[in-house]
């Protein structure tokens, strides 16, 4: 009997553990199947909060708010401004700060006296908050000049043919009332993109109007004078050079430019030319890599054989620094070149090189700069 007995409790543990095992299993799969029936995690529902207004210098404004905000719903006609007086004040533009959290108000030049500004902005998960608040206008002039923060697409981007843009990002905002120049070399490319600003007038843009052809490469320079809204004057150049094939290929030149005053062993010397009056700190130019021309002898049985040149064309660039250097990449090959500068910051070349043959096999070249008789805009020394 007590046999029988030990085997009825086996026989029952076993039972147990059997149906305890499909009760675990069945209560996590009740668990899974509710979770994918839960109610997901609370959206941000709360507006954000305008914390503080800051007046860093008399033609920036910036809002402090306590979260992110969306920065592509920032518009300059979101805002009203209205001075001491109660009059209305256009904006000059608006931008997101470093930390996604301050939205800064491009204003003209402000007064020490008391201002008020209204508006509406939102976060990041699309929650509206109109806002109300009044500052006191700084005097702090804006001493800092612009400089460019990125050029897209890099330097060597392949795979470029459909819808290209390319973009220069300014630290600030600009006077897009002033002139920035610009090129594409070929020469052609310039009138194949349309340029416009951002609305935070922060970012010039170039966009093709058409697809650019197989093995095409392309070069672009946005010359120093970008202006921002205080006077200050951008001092270097935007450069970037791409490809509509999958590899850029082309080999690495690099160089350096002289000229009366300048001092090659002393980077950025701001030495004045006895000759010319210039600071040398101040020169930027361009270096331009025209194909050599070529030669075609043409036959007539009823005339002698006569020589007729190819059109040669401008297929290289790089800028010229102020400290006289240059680098870029180009087609193996042989080129004609010449480097052209601007010493006074007007966009026309005051120097410029004699035209010299450079083989790309040589790697680097020093080219001489001398006083421009007739000073022309830098592009107009591409061919």
């Amino acid at each position: 009997m007590r046999g029988l007995g030990e085997v009825r409790l086996q026989i029952a543990d076993c039972r147990l553990q059997k149906y305890g095992v499909a009760l675990v299993v069945l209560v996590l799969v009740v668990m899974f199947g509710c979770a994918k029936k839960m109610i997901p995690p609370s959206p941000d529902r709360w507006a954000p909060r305008l914390q503080e207004v800051v007046t860093r210098t008399r033609s920036q404004v910036t809002l402090v708010f306590d979260e992110g905000i969306d920065g592509a719903k920032l518009r300059p006609d979101s805002f009203l401004l209205t001075g001491p007086a109660g009059e209305t004040i256009a904006l000059r533009g608006t931008s997101l700060g470093r930390s996604g959290e301050d939205v800064q108000l491009w204003t003209p030049i402000q007064e020490p006296r008391l201002y008020e500004v209204r508006g509406v902005v939102w976060d990041r998960a699309g929650n509206p908050t109109r806002f109300r608040a009044r500052f006191r206008g700084s005097s702090t002039q804006d001493t800092i000049a612009p400089r460019v923060t990125s050029v897209e697409p890099a330097p060597g981007a392949v795979r470029q043919k459909r819808g290209v843009k390319v973009r220069v990002n300014f630290s600030e905002a600009i006077d897009t009332s002033g002139v920035v120049s610009s090129m594409f070399v070929p020469a052609g490319y310039d009138t194949l993109f349309k340029r416009g600003w951002s609305t935070d007038w922060q970012t010039l843009s170039f966009t093709s109007l058409d697809s650019l052809p197989s093995g095409a490469m392309v070069y672009f320079l946005l010359e120093p004078g970008a202006i921002d809204l205080e006077g200050n004057r951008a001092t270097g150049p935007a450069f970037t050079y791409f490809t509509s094939d999958t590899i850029f290929d082309a080999v690495d030149v690099k160089g350096k430019a002289l000229w009366p005053g300048s001092v090659p062993e002393i980077p950025n010397a701001e030495l004045r030319s006895s000759n010319l009056g210039l600071r040398t700190s101040g020169v930027t130019g361009a270096v331009f890599f025209t194909e050599s021309a070529a030669v075609r002898v043409i036959t007539d049985s009823l005339k002698p054989p006569r020589t007729e040149s190819l059109p040669v064309r401008t297929t290289g660039l790089a800028p010229l620094l102020s400290d006289g250097s240059f680098a870029t990449r180009v087609r193996k090959g042989e080129y004609e070149v010449v480097a052209v500068a601007d010493t006074n910051g007007d966009g026309l070349a005051d120097l410029a090189s004699l035209r010299v043959k450079f083989n790309t096999d040589a790697e680097s070249l020093n080219l001489n700069l001398a006083i421009e008789s007739l000073p022309q805009p830098l592009n107009a020394y591409r061919r």
